[in-house]
């Protein structure tokens, strides 16, 4: 007789109780038909259902499943058991029948039977080993590879671990159907066995005590008793004369003593979080959590030290998703182990680090930059995975309108002038930027890049990393560069009116350069330079064009459907009000049911046209100079690609300032 799925009817609770939609459960029953992975983890995949709340309707649908039908099979076992007669079981069912209590409870209240027998019945209807709690001690690796709080979440006490199997014992049989997800947490096969206890919590607390007390006596020896004179026997006990002890000098030998007792601890504490580190089930974690990065596309993992666990969140597209939490116990572990992969110091808690990991997920080779910073709660890193396929773009992958792509094709083609690109932090400057450079050939000109960080390694072109701890800054490296005979010069970011007044007499004096500034729109680039003291007859005479931009989530493919926008939603982002159709993703398993797939860029291009030059050298506002050159706005650009289907209307209303 083939066994009854555990959570077959759980999917029905969880429709009733409005967690997930009767859709969202047959799109995951029907993926487990065609991946073998169960429904429910599925859904926990499809962010439609968060671990927590899965794992509560689960203890609770299995408490009640228990109460509905173990009577049944439990009495049935006991009498092949012979531990009960038939007279005792009816007795015991009749009662069950009036007050609706558990019938092993009924069972050990009438003197039936003992919680040893129960449990052994139990074992037997759930094909289980059986052991008594007492002949089965914790083996050290084990409780090492468990942190305290997941055996408590899951009342489960580690006791033996074998390579990748980790036994663990139970007090329920339905514990054990419970466990999967610890087991994919910690990168283990786990193997349950029931036993006996009144309370499995207070066993586990007990054990994991046991197993701290045992592991600081290792560490820390027994303080030695102080040394004290003997007298000398032959020349009598009036022969040894001790000097009092002033109070000053007893409180500065305390004060060292406590600080070497301070340091001693400190550096067991470290001793036990590396070696915890290094241990398979961390590691596994860890790599689990970067590769799923990767596969999900995420540009950035976020590991944020919260109450009570600590939140892993994974940046996809430009928004932050909920991953998984981290049991507190193995936090710093996790940290440590990151630290480790990116040659970072796993002492240093105090201060910010930085590092960096290569690492390749699947096929594509990532540079990960790791960053940490000191919180109240503890350390907080970001990982923020850099693919480097992604340099291979050229300008046709940007997201340009056909009009900006032509402008912008034929700047990069000057023999000389300036190029500024402008945006907020993450808006895909240096995507362009690369693009840009992409359509340049590395075998005729010479091509240096200065960036603060260098992200991706490009081929063929010399790339400078500033540092300015060494005084390697932006303006000292722009003029080195002055002397090596360049055609082409990318500056990662003008910061300082240095560094602007050197780039600008760069693209005055043939050369091509490519170079960034944080304004909201084109026009404000050049109020920017201005601001910084620089004389509008050098910015109308260096500077060629401005691109502005953002990027924008389109609308996922797969699921792209139309549908009617309300009139204040057409109004709201200036589209006409007789607009009878838009687009949106209604959500899929390709989109991770987000209604978003990848992102794509929006341009204003401002190309400084000998009418533009003249106006910013007469000091004309941006307002008029923006009007004269018929400037398509970001707003504009927006408004098409949403009548296009290729962005929703409030993926406008989030990028754009209306």
């Amino acid at each position: 007789m083939a066994k009854e799925d555990p959570h077959a009817k759980l999917g029905d609770e969880l429709v009733k109780q409005d967690l997930i939609t009767r859709e969202e459960l047959t799109t995951a029953q029907k993926r487990e038909q065609e991946t073998g992975t169960p429904w429910y983890r599925q859904l926990i995949q499809m962010k439609k259902m968060p671990l927590g709340v899965f794992e509560d309707v689960l203890r609770r649908e299995f408490h009640s499943k228990t109460a509905r039908d173990e009577h049944q099979a439990l009495g049935n076992t006991l009498l092949d058991l012979s531990a009960i007669s038939e007279e005792q079981l009816t007795e015991a069912l009749a009662e069950q029948k009036r007050n609706g209590r558990l019938l092993g409870n009924i069972l050990l209240d009438r003197g039936y039977v003992t919680r040893q027998t129960i449990a052994i019945a139990l074992s037997k209807q759930y094909g289980m080993e059986y052991t008594d709690l007492s002949q089965c001690p914790s083996a050290k690796e084990a409780l090492d590879a468990v942190p305290e709080s997941m055996a408590r979440k899951n009342h489960a006490i580690p006791v033996r671990l074998e390579g990748d199997k980790l036994t663990v014992l139970v007090a329920t049989p339905q514990t054990r159907d419970l466990l999967q997800d610890m087991g994919i947490l910690l990168g283990l096969r786990l193997h349950a066995i029931l036993t006996t206890t009144d309370d499995i919590r207070a066993e586990i607390s007990r054990r994991y005590e046991e197993f701290r007390d045992k592991r600081k006596r290792k560490r820390i020896p027994e303080k030695a008793p102080a040394t004290k004179a003997k007298p000398d026997v032959a020349k009598g006990p009036q022969s040894v004369k001790k000097k009092p002890t002033t109070q000053k000098e007893t409180e500065i030998v305390a004060t060292e003593y406590e600080q070497i007792e301070v340091e001693e601890a400190e550096t067991g504490r470290f001793e036990e979080i590396a070696q915890q580190a290094t241990g398979m089930p961390v590691i596994k974690l860890v790599s689990t959590i970067i590769e799923g990065a990767g596969n999900s596309g995420a540009t950035d993992v976020h590991l944020d030290p919260q109450e009570p666990e600590m939140r892993v969140r994974y940046r996809i597209d430009g928004v932050l998703h909920d991953v998984m939490s981290i049991p507190a116990d193995i936090e710093q572990a996790v940290i440590s182990r990151i630290k480790i992969m990116s040659d970072m110091d796993i002492t240093e808690t105090r201060h910010p680090q930085d590092g960096h990991i290569s690492m390749q997920i699947g096929e594509q080779e990532y540079d990960i930059r790791v960053a940490s910073m000191p919180t109240f709660l503890g350390e907080r890193v970001v990982l923020r995975l850099l693919d480097q396929t992604s340099v291979l773009a050229g300008v046709k992958d940007l997201g340009l309108e056909n009009e900006d792509q032509n402008t912008l094709t034929r700047l990069i083609k000057q023999p000389y002038g300036m190029v500024l690109v402008t945006g907020p932090t993450g808006s895909g400057k240096t995507t362009t930027l690369y693009a840009a450079l992409n359509q340049k050939n590395v075998m005729t000109e010479s091509i240096v890049t200065l960036e603060d960080p260098v992200e991706y390694q490009l081929s063929g072109i010399n790339q400078v990393q500033i540092d300015d701890d060494i005084d390697l800054t932006f303006a000292n490296s722009l003029r080195a560069a002055m002397r090596q005979d360049i055609d082409v010069l990318l500056v990662g970011e003008i910061r300082d009116v240095e560094t602007a007044r050197i780039a600008i007499r760069a693209a005055m004096t043939g050369h091509l350069v490519f170079s960034t500034l944080h304004t909201n729109d084109a026009p404000e680039a050049i109020s920017t330079l201005r601001n910084m003291g620089i004389p509008s007859y050098l910015i109308s005479s260096a500077l060629t064009a401005v691109i502005a931009q953002r990027l924008v989530r389109r609308i996922c493919e797969k699921c792209k459907t139309r549908y009617t926008p309300n009139k204040a939603l057409l109004k709201s982002i200036g589209l006409p009000e007789s607009l009878k159709s838009l687009y949106k993703g209604k959500g899929c398993d390709y989109c991770y049911h987000t209604g978003t797939k990848g992102r794509t860029g929006i341009f204003e291009v401002l190309e400084v046209t000998p009418e533009i030059r003249r106006m910013i050298a007469a000091e004309e506002s941006t307002e008029k100079i923006a009007k004269m050159a018929k400037l398509k706005t970001m707003a504009e650009r927006c408004r098409l690609k949403a009548k296009k289907g290729i962005i929703t209307p409030e993926e406008f209303l989030r990028v754009i300032r209306t």
